[in-house]
């Protein structure tokens, strides 16, 4: 294999977006889905609970701040992370709608936190949620500005 052709990814920085941000996804999903208990999700009072999740599903002893974190507040991370590599790599070339359409997606997904606190979203607001969700936006500009934009200017 050349050197082009070994490379050949990193010259497609929009499809490389795309694919980590399905990854990224899907690993939240997988925690979410497989290490937290399926009974009391809010997600199936709206849809059928798939019958093969209980069997699937691992119980983690959470009993320390580390195994809480990594089943409660990860998979919202993640799905963060998830979605504004998606928003980047689809407005990858377009400056403007690219921060237009990740302040849209950040304020959304804040939102969504936020107001569990009044109970107008069903579920549990946790501070933690916050944290982990601006920790991975903050690790996505950094691998924007360190490994993309040096590639793109």
């Amino acid at each position: 294999m050349n050197v082009s052709g070994k490379f050949y990814l990193l010259r497609r920085p929009k499809l490389v977006y795309c694919i980590a941000a399905f990854i990224v996804f899907m690993g939240g999903a997988y925690i979410y889905a497989f290490f937290r208990n399926i009974s009391n999700m809010v997600m199936f009072r709206f849809f059928p609970e798939p019958s093969f999740l209980a069997t699937l599903y691992t119980p983690l002893q959470t009993d320390s701040i580390w195994s809480c974190m990594f089943v409660y507040n990860l998979p919202y991370g993640l799905w963060c992370f998830s979605g504004l590599l998606l928003v980047r790599g689809i407005w990858l070339h377009n400056e403007k709608w690219r921060v237009i359409y990740g302040g849209i997606f950040i304020a959304v997904v804040m939102l969504y936190v936020i107001l569990k606190i009044p109970g107008i979203i069903p579920g549990t607001f946790d501070v933690l949620d916050l944290i982990f969700m601006g920790f991975f936006a903050f690790l996505e500009s950094i691998i924007f500005n360190i490994f993309i934009r040096r590639n793109l200017l």
